[in-house]
């Protein structure tokens, strides 16, 4: 938006428009900078966080803290270059001496000199080239090749994209008003106050660029986990059921446990929070390994086994502190378990995730298959024991069927039947909105995007294919089809021309699953009326 209304303001003053079309020039110099100031505190909140996970886990970041503070080098150094630029355009246009503070640009006397910056930044080259908007230029070319340079691995060509985008340094196709270059079009003739505020735009594209790559960069490696201030005890049991025969067990441990902590957990123990005393707790606890006990006790007859206890920890300034626990368990005869991860039902051409056990018997002794609707069932190693992906091909039913070995014999545990179904049809959004009023910028620079409501499953759908019709009251209708999610450039020039209150359709609109189910799904249409 702020671009938008920085070229309606430039053609305005090409016009020699007003006094107040200058001043406009001197808000959204002050907009930007206002947008520059958050990303630079959003900025700093990220390095502070590189600095904290550099004090925890340096082996693990010490790579990606260089990239970016390498970035973040070259950002101040380009940011400092820019400001000197402004300052000098200032300073030169008042006719300041050296000594005299650089005014404020809505203090300035001459706002409207264009020929300062124009010898400034353009030279005497017909071209406009070799002065200091051509230095300007290179920087900003060296610094998007560092960034590429620094991007995670597999995002370069998303990157690439964006930095076009953002900092365009690309001569123009077409010439206007006899500029051919960068450099003409962006500075020539153009007054101070304009060439101040485009300035500061380019400052905000780099702390912008800046901010993108080191937020990447540090998420690539894995989000750092924060010191917490408050602690709560925590059970993870193997299994709340167990046969009788077996042993029940369970995990205990503080959670977000550091390695400065070292508790002590005693099973049958009481703490009173009044007294901060713990009753029970004189004896041995149980053994803690990298942070949590583990619990054993072994199971007769049926029904529920209740348990619990205190986790004693001491602190830093030597008090102790307790947390009490309780858990409880069934002890019951062997039966077997068979869940679907994210629903009930297994989906065609995509991996549906389950969890197959048998309380009580470990998972390596259990045995499992699944037949009908084209299914297959493989173990799950990243999930660890007791998960296993299925695949289907066809709509109808797949019966899984559970046995295991006990005591040396292979007992059926059961048969459990599941409905097999496609995956349900996405709906389309641009800039995540399904319909309504748009503003025609947002819309212009838009992408359609397929997305899966109320679905649980992580997979994607790209559009293939869609039209767009623009009814505009006064003028005939415009119909357009493209392939891809993109709107075509005949579809974003159409838009361009658009007056508010004309009513934007997206229709015949194809997507496909990016892999699994290559069958074709048509998509609602959308609507939208430009704002």
């Amino acid at each position: 938006m702020i671009n938008m209304m920085y070229l309606v303001l430039t053609a305005l003053l090409a016009l020699n428009v007003t006094k107040e079309v200058i001043n406009a020039f001197v808000t959204i110099n002050e907009s930007v900078e206002l947008s520059k100031q958050n990303v630079d505190k959003k900025n700093a909140n990220t390095y502070a966080a590189f600095s904290q996970a550099m004090s925890v886990d340096a082996a693990k970041y010490t790579k990606v803290n260089d990239q970016a503070q390498q970035i973040k080098k070259e950002s101040d150094n380009i940011v400092s270059f820019i400001e000197g630029l402004k300052a000098d355009l200032i300073r030169k246009a008042d006719d300041l001496k050296p000594t005299e503070p650089v005014p404020a640009l809505i203090d300035m006397e001459s706002k409207e000199n264009y020929d300062i910056p124009t010898h400034m930044m353009c030279g005497d080259d017909q071209q406009g080239r070799g002065a200091l908007a051509t230095d300007l230029k290179n920087k900003l070319d060296k610094y998007k090749k560092l960034i590429l340079a620094n991007v995670p691995k597999g995002t370069e060509a998303d990157y690439q994209k964006r930095l076009e985008t953002l900092m365009n340094l690309e001569d123009p196709k077409k010439a206007e008003d006899g500029k051919r270059t960068w450099e003409m079009m962006n500075f020539y003739h153009n007054p101070v106050v304009a060439t101040v505020a485009l300035l500061t735009k380019f400052e905000n594209d780099v702390r912008n660029g800046e901010s993108q790559v080191i937020d990447d960069l540090f998420n690539s490696v894995g989000k750092f986990d924060f010191r917490p201030d408050r602690l709560q005890a925590k059970i993870i049991p193997n299994s709340t059921v167990v046969t009788n025969g077996s042993n029940y067990e369970a995990e205990v441990f503080l959670g977000a446990t550091s390695s400065t902590l070292a508790p002590e957990v005693f099973i049958g123990a009481t703490w009173d929070s009044v007294s901060k005393t713990c009753k029970g707790c004189e004896g041995t606890p149980l053994p803690t390994v990298g942070g949590y006990s583990k619990f054993t006790q072994a199971s007769s007859g049926e029904g529920e086994r209740k348990w619990g206890g205190v986790i004693r920890v001491k602190k830093g300034d030597g008090s102790i502190e307790g947390y009490p626990f309780n858990a409880s368990y069934v002890a019951q005869k062997p039966n077997s378990v068979v869940a679907a991860d994210k629903m009930n039902v297994l989906y065609i051409g995509v991996d549906n995730p389950m969890s197959i056990s048998v309380p009580g018997v470990s998972n390596d002794k259990v045995k499992v298959t699944i037949d009908g609707a084209g299914s297959t069932l493989k173990a799950n190693p990243a999930a660890g024991g007791g998960h296993f992906i299925a695949t289907v091909s066809t709509i109808g039913a797949a019966n899984v069927k559970v046995s295991a070995e006990i005591g040396g014999k292979v007992i059926p545990m059961g048969s459990f039947p599941y409905r097999v179904k496609r995956v349900p049809d996405p709906v389309a959004t641009i800039a995540k909105l399904k319909g309504g009023p748009i503003n025609k910028n947002v819309l212009t620079a838009g992408t359609l995007i397929p997305i899966l409501e109320n679905f649980d499953f992580e997979l994607f759908f790209r559009i293939t294919e869609f039209k767009m019709t623009i009814v505009q009251k006064g003028q005939d209708l415009l119909e357009f089809t493209t392939t891809g999610s993109q709107l075509s450039q005949q579809m974003r020039d159409a838009l361009a021309k658009g007056r508010p209150g004309a009513k934007i359709y997206f229709e015949y609109i194809k997507a496909r699953m990016d892999k699994g189910d290559p069958s074709t799904r048509s998509l609602p249409p959308m609507s939208f009326v430009l704002q």
